[in-house]
């Protein structure tokens, strides 16, 4: 499979090769080296350093990938940082155009790698190596293996926690005022042997497929007169810190997204490690951290001398590809919360799709399945979306789950042998609607094993109602009191499993899965629905028979009305209850207090989804901004929960870009495949609406009025694109 895969990838890559030298898969001069003996020494950061001598540049590039990261400076420039995420023992190139940063003469390459050789679900447990080579004016000058010494100078203290469970390790530094001389001085001499390298096996290497990040700087602002510093918004990316210091000191940095009750940075809300130390020698220095974070508040502590804080800002690691879209309209909130989830995007999508940019930076599936939809109507694109589908297609095998079940998350090590069964299943959701997306039969075709295991997998725990039972690990439906309603025959799960089936049946044209699909659907709608609400979940009891809980989850609900197992003609006052009192509010109203409210991930998407699929525009509208708009006014981004309880910057939260695109606007739907833009008009109380969608490289741009029960539109539409509008209950008149 691996070697039919390569080949498949190839062939993909050769025409963006041709086309575009920043996607490269492959060196022509360097090898992958590492400090003899050292690949596997835990949080060791090696300083690479070449000093290159040039007459004149007419192109210059910097071919590079390394395990686990690198951060690369050209004459004390930053440069760039990767390299991109790919699935276990393979290596994606970052390929840098560098011509802006070199001069005549002699020219400082350096570049530090860390290697963290811990299990995480950001960055995998591998041998550290770096394989990088400098090629100007279409000759490589410079490449690992025949070039470049480097050398462990000790600033990065290495006995240290880690950042989190999902993260590798903090950073503590202990520097002098000379620490940086390595990488900006041509005649550094240092008082250090440098490192044996040695050649390491060689990598499967790929190309980067997706856009470079954002790097943009952006300063915080000191609130308090004192210590405490505030960006705009929740911000990603590198921390920065010019400051100042008379004598031996220890400045500690602690940061998070929001401040606690008593006005300051909290100490572990999450239980992860947020802050940086710094033992500094008397000196001035530029301090940037080697890893991405994520914090709208800087909170310093200091031991030892005087500080001088000359600057506090931000390096951006963000996407670069989401700012051509544009929405805007009559009311200020949803443009207010549109650019919100614009920039929940924008920190959590650089190379996959993360959950958060902070407590994990892992790509994880279900997430992916709204944050796929993003991609496409901020980029026009599916880049990151064919990255993260290839990484859980280029395995052979994952060898820390069960066969047949695909991970949680991905690239991730998962040591713990845990997976969420019901994650696989919106994978094989997600696939279909990327289908729809790129028209990528190919990588559809490639996935068709892997998605057979997986229905082999499931057999096992089907009873003798048909239905799964006793799913092994962590049963996921949502974060609310739906998790703890998972066993025996969790029912959300059942009927989420028989979309998948229905899915896969679609995908290969197998009309049995349909068929037994629609048999799952059949027994769950019998068994769970106890006349006015479908319960989550049944157990055995002491003799063997399967009894109903009894509990009834709002969420539950929403998988019922949008699986195909319940409708609004087959189950009218469940819908009624759920479209008219079930709303944001009514738990603090003591309304249905039998029925569990959901949560944001996923139930509040669920329910926007049912919404939109029954035309309820203008309900979409109040909802989004009820339950969003204080989460855009706190943070500038939307959270993972309803509460500021977890992370407050959420990839799939930016599903409300393609939702305000979806049922405000009322550009339903883009098919490129078709070449075809699909409109739907409803009357949401605006006055007017206007936004501009990106296509590939053009865009559907839209503007319309609505007056005396009419929409005026006046459209653009790609070339070659043609439009159909779906019945609505308004006139609407074209321009």
């Amino acid at each position: 499979m691996k070697s039919l895969l390569l080949l498949i990838l190839s062939l993909c890559f050769v025409a963006c090769n041709n086309a575009d030298l920043t996607q490269c898969d492959s060196f022509d001069k360097a090898v992958a080296v590492w400090s003899e003996g050292r690949e596997t020494e835990k949080n060791l950061t090696l300083s690479f350093r070449e000093v290159v001598d040039v007459e004149e540049v007419k192109s210059a590039y910097i071919r590079l990938t390394a395990s686990c990261d690198y951060r690369l400076r050209i004459n004390g420039e930053f440069v760039g940082h990767g390299p991109c995420v790919a699935a276990h023992d393979f290596y994606r190139i970052d390929a840098h155009d560098i011509a802006p940063y070199l001069c005549k003469g002699k020219n400082i390459i350096a570049i530090e790698v860390a290697g963290y050789n811990c299990p995480s679900y950001y960055l995998l447990d591998q041998p550290s190596f770096l394989q990088a080579e400098v090629e100007v004016n279409g000759k490589v000058v410079a490449a690992t293996g025949r070039d470049f010494e480097a050398y462990d100078l000790k600033q990065r203290v290495a006995d240290v926690p880690k950042f989190s469970f999902q993260r590798p390790y903090t950073e503590a530094y202990v520097l002098d005022s000379h620490y940086n001389d390595w990488a900006t001085n041509k005649d550094w001499k240092s008082a250090i042997q440098p490192e044996k390298l040695v050649e390491q096996e060689e990598k499967v290497l790929l190309a980067r497929g997706v856009a470079y990040p954002d790097y943009r700087l952006h300063e915080a602002q000191l609130i308090d007169g004192k210590n405490l510093y505030k960006f705009a918004t929740n911000s990603s990316g590198f921390l920065r810190t010019k400051v100042v210091v008379t004598e031996p000191t220890r400045l500690t940095l602690r940061f998070d997204e929001i401040l606690g009750e008593d006005g300051r940075v909290m100490k572990r809300r999450l239980r992860w490690q947020s802050y940086l130390i710094y033992d500094l020698q008397a000196g001035e220095y530029e301090l940037e951290t080697f890893e991405p974070y994520t914090m709208q508040y800087v909170e310093l502590f200091t031991e030892g001398g005087a500080v001088e804080i000359k600057e506090m800002s931000m390096r951006d690691y963000c996407n670069s590809d989401c700012y051509r879209a544009k929405f805007e309209s009559s009311n200020k909130d949803l443009d207010f919360i549109f650019e919100a989830a614009r920039e929940t995007y924008r920190q959590n999508a650089i190379d996959i799709y993360m959950d958060c940019p902070s407590r994990e930076r892992a790509g994880w599936l279900c997430d992916s399945y709204f944050s796929g939809r993003v991609e496409f109507a901020l980029s026009g694109k599916s880049r990151i979306e064919r990255n993260f589908i290839e990484n859980f297609l280029l395995p052979t095998e994952f060898k820390d789950i069960d066969k047949g079940m695909l991970p949680m998350c991905y690239p991730a090590d998962h040591r713990n042998h845990n997976y969420i069964p019901n994650w696989a299943m919106w994978f094989v959701l997600e696939l279909e609607e990327y289908l729809e997306r790129t028209g990528d039969r190919a990588t559809i075709d490639l996935a068709r094993t892997r998605i057979y295991e997986l229905v082999e997998f499931f057999k096992p725990y089907i009873n003798e109602d048909g239905l799964l039972e006793k799913l092994p690990k962590w049963v996921f439906v949502e974060w609310s009191r739906a998790n703890k309603l998972v066993q025996d025959v969790s029912y959300p799960s059942n009927m989420l499993y028989a979309e998948m089936l229905d899915v896969v049946s679609r995908l290969y044209d197998d009309k049995s899965l349909a068929e037994q699909a629609a048999a799952v659907r059949k027994e769950v709608l019998r068994q769970s629905f106890d006349g006015e609400y479908f319960v989550d979940n049944a157990v055995r009891n002491n003799s063997g028979k399967l009894e109903l809980s009894g509990e009834h989850t709002e969420v539950c609900q929403y998988y019922a009305l949008l699986f195909g197992v319940a409708t609004p003609e087959s189950h009218p006052a469940l819908w009624a209850r759920l479209r008219d009192e079930v709303v944001p509010g009514r738990v603090e109203n003591g309304l249905y207090p039998d029925l569990h409210p959901i949560n944001a991930f996923i139930g509040s998407y669920l329910r926007l989804e049912l919404l939109s699929k029954h035309g309820l525009s203008k309900q979409i509208l109040d909802e989004s901004i009820a339950t969003y708009k204080a989460m855009a006014d706190r943070t500038g981004t939307l959270w993972e929960s309803l509460k500021p309880k977890a992370s407050c910057n959420h990839c799939f939260a930016s599903h409300l870009t393609n939702v305000l695109y979806r049922d405000v606007l009322g550009v339903y739907k883009v098919l490129p495949c078709e070449r075809k833009v699909q409109l739907r008009f409803i009357d949401s109380g605006l006055e007017w609406c206007k936004g501009s969608i990106p296509v590939g490289d053009e865009s559907v741009d839209m503007e319309w009025q609505y007056r005396d029960g009419k929409f005026e539109v006046s459209l653009k539409l790609p070339h070659g694109y043609s439009y159909e509008i779906i019945p609505t209950p308004a006139t609407v008149v074209i321009k």
